[in-house]
Formats: structure tokens, sequence, C-alpha cells
């Protein structure tokens, strides 16, 4: 009995693997057959497509010695059809907004193509099974890319473009740098190359951008607030306790770096200068006002533990801005800002050596050969400042949105710069 039981059990089993396999489409299948794909599973859609995969690709943790071990890489992979051309989504961060398969990139409808997101190492679901921050750079980031493409170009044999948003945009931009033959097409928005680990070039852009009225509020504003920091604090106190936010840092410096942070989180998103409270607003409409601007919890080990890595990466190789404190220092807690990604974001890990060296090889690639690649930048947005301007030898195309944000898209953009971008991109496909 029990024997005839084992062998039902091993037949029932039998033909539910035989219906999955049945079940499978043939491109899922090729899918499956590529080198590296360790994981394959049909998720749900977004109606644009026709099918989408949650795919796990091994991948180098140092692709200069492969011998050093793997991870798994997540790739959300979106089937339009296999004649169309391929979206590359170079991401920045985690691909979990992916993960159910309902992302549409804009570019994926605007030429009506394929969607391909791969998942920044170390972040979501790719992180390496190692205590170790070693092999988290640009350069090992855009080695995934590379062998990604090299492998999954065995199914799309179409055209490519590359795309990517903010530190995904930069993506775009380094994988250009390292990889010029690789895409058709590459459209980078709101992309920084930083210099340093603290740029001050964002700094010399606050004083200058918008109209002198506009800055004058914003500084009135952050005075206001610091110097009515007794009436403040309490209140952000409470907001803390209610939300259970822990911070490294005393609740009166989490105060400081709001009103440090104000100035810039204002362009980089567009706020209305006629929302900054008057000097005569009560204390509820100025705190209510400074963390819709800047959050605390930014600021926070709970909001900062998820963009762990981009802080590492930041210290390393990536860059970030600073914190001009000289107007204010007679009103702050703290003496300097001077450090503060250490104090705030990366308390307990050790100091790593900052280097520029990668982001200027992408700015001399870029310069020597920007060819094929589209730039957008919002010119509100802080991180304009660490943005690529072209030279006319690097043939790279410059797009800057009239008083536009760190949320510009093509979308947004006037009749005529669309105009413009889809002749490029018609251009990048063949299709002149």
């Amino acid at each position: 009995m029990i024997k005839s039981m084992y062998f039902l059990i091993v037949f029932i089993a039998g033909s539910l693997s035989c219906l999955t396999a049945i079940g499978k489409t043939d491109f899922e299948k090729q899918i499956e057959s590529l080198p590296g794909v360790v994981s394959v599973e049909k998720i749900e859609s977004h109606s644009f497509f026709k099918e989408t995969y949650e795919i796990m690709f091994e991948q180098f943790l140092d692709h200069e010695n492969k011998s050093s071990g793997t991870f798994n890489q997540r790739i959300i992979l979106s089937l339009y059809s296999t004649y169309s051309p391929v979206v590359y989504v170079t991401e920045g961060y985690s691909a979990a907004y992916a993960e159910k398969g309902m992302h549409l990139n804009e570019l994926s409808r605007i030429i009506q193509a394929n969607q391909i997101i791969v998942e920044h190492r170390y972040f979501g679901e790719s992180v390496p099974g190692i205590d170790s921050w070693e092999f988290l750079n640009i350069e090992q980031a855009v080695a995934d890319l590379h062998r990604i493409y090299s492998t999954f170009n065995k199914i799309f044999t179409t055209k490519w473009i590359a795309t990517g948003i903010s530190k995904g945009g930069q993506n775009t931009i380094a994988y250009k740098a390292f990889y010029p033959n690789d895409m058709d097409g590459w459209v980078a928005y709101v992309g920084p190359v930083n210099f340093a680990i603290e740029d001050r070039r964002m700094q010399r852009f606050l004083r200058r951008v918008g109209t002198d009225e506009c800055r004058d509020k914003i500084e009135n504003f952050q005075t206001l607030v610091l110097e009515n920091r007794e009436s403040i604090l309490p209140k952000l106190d409470s907001l803390i306790h209610s939300k259970e936010y822990t911070f490294s840092i005393p609740v009166g410096q989490v105060l400081d770096y709001c009103v440090l942070e104000y100035s810039f989180a204002f362009w980089q998103w567009g706020h209305n200068c006629a929302s900054i409270p008057k000097a005569d607003a009560n204390y509820n409409d100025i705190f209510s006002h400074l963390i819709k601007v800047s959050r605390p919890d930014y600021f926070s080990i709970e909001g900062s533990k998820k963009y762990e890595p981009f802080f590492v990466q930041a210290a390393n190789d990536f860059g970030y801005y600073g914190y001009s404190t000289w107007k204010f220092r007679k009103l702050l807690d703290i003496k300097n800002a001077k450090g503060y990604i250490y104090d705030v974001f990366l308390e307990g890990e050790p100091e790593f050596k900052y280097s520029n060296r990668t982001s200027k090889f992408i700015k001399r690639s870029i310069q020597k050969d920007g060819e094929n690649l589209i730039l957008i930048y919002g010119e509100n947005d802080p991180w304009t400042a660490a943005g690529i301007e072209p030279k006319r030898r690097s043939k790279a195309n410059l797009f800057v949105m009239p008083e536009g944000s760190h949320a510009v898209r093509i979308d947004s953009m006037s009749y005529e710069m669309q105009g413009e971008i889809y002749k490029l991109l018609e251009d990048f496909l063949g299709l002149n």
C-alpha cells in the first residue's frame, strides 16, 4: 500500500511538472535557455505588453576576477514583440516598483518597444551574500549591464536604447562611456556626474537658480524656522515619536539638516514660491511646510536604511552634494555640515576612500564621443549643476527644460522639444 502511494505521488508530481512545462511559452523557454539565467517567473503584465517575467540572473561579483564569486541580479523583462526594439532601463536603485510587471517606461510607449529593467547591484533582490561593500561601484555596475545585454541580445537582435533616471541616468551615461558600442541610442534623464563626496557645484547653483525674490523667500523661511526653533522642536519631536523614527544625531541637529536640505529639495522637486509661509505665519503652518518640502524621515535610520548602498557608493565613487552653513552658523546646533554623510547616513561604517577617477573618465569619454546620446535636465533642478555639458565635438544632444525640476520627462516637455527628441529616436532606430 505504501509502495503504491509512493508511485502515485511520483506520477502526480511528474504530471504536474509536464503540465508546467506545457504551459510555458516558446519565449519563456528561450529565456530559460540563456546562459546565466537562474530562474524565470511569469508575473502580472501591463496591458501594453504581451507578457512579463521576473528573471534572476547569475552575475559576477567582480567582473575582473570571476573567481571572486557570484550573486543573483533581478531583471524585469516585458515582451512587446521580438521584432520590436528594446528599451534597456539602467536602474540606479531597486526595481521593486516593477516586480508586479505593471511599470511602463515612457520610451517603451513612445517607440513601442520591449522593456528590460535591470536592478542595480546591492539593491532590492540583487544583494550579494557577502558582508562587504568592496564590489559596489560604477564600473562593476555597468559591467553588469554589458553582460546582461550580451546575453539577451541573442533573443532581441533588434535596436536597443538604454535609459535611466537620476542615479539610473548617471548609469546610462557611464554605460555609454565604458561600452559605447553596446546600444544604438542612449537617453539619460537628470543624471549627475559628481566630482566630490560633497560637490560644491550644487551650492553655487542654489545661489543663482530662479528669481532673486524666490531665493530671498527661501532663505528668509530657513532663517524663520531656525530663529523659532524652540517652538518648532516640540512639533518635530512629537512627529518623530508618533512615526517611531530613530536617528544617529540629536533632534536639534535633525532640525538643522531639514532646514539645510530645504533649499535643495525645494528646487529639486519644483515647489511653488507662493507656497512659502510668510514671517507672520503660525508655527503649525511653518512646520507643516518645512516637512512637506524637507522630510525628517530622510535623515532617519529607518528612512535611509534602504538607501544605504546609495550612500556607500556616494562615499566611494558616485559623490553627492554638501550644505552651505555660513549664513545660518549662529542659528544652527551643528558647527558645520562637513562629513554629514557619515554622521547621518553611514554611522558605524568604515570611512571609504572617495575617488573621482571614474567620474572624470566618464566626462572625458562623453566629451570625446557622445554620439546617439540624449541628455535631459531640468533648468531649476540642482542636480543639473552636476550634469554633462557636451562640447560641440561630443555630438551629444542636450535638452534643458525651462523651469524644469528633477521630475522632467519627455512627456512634460514642450511640443518643440518632444519633436526634436522623437526625430533623434527615429535616427537611433534607423527609421530615417
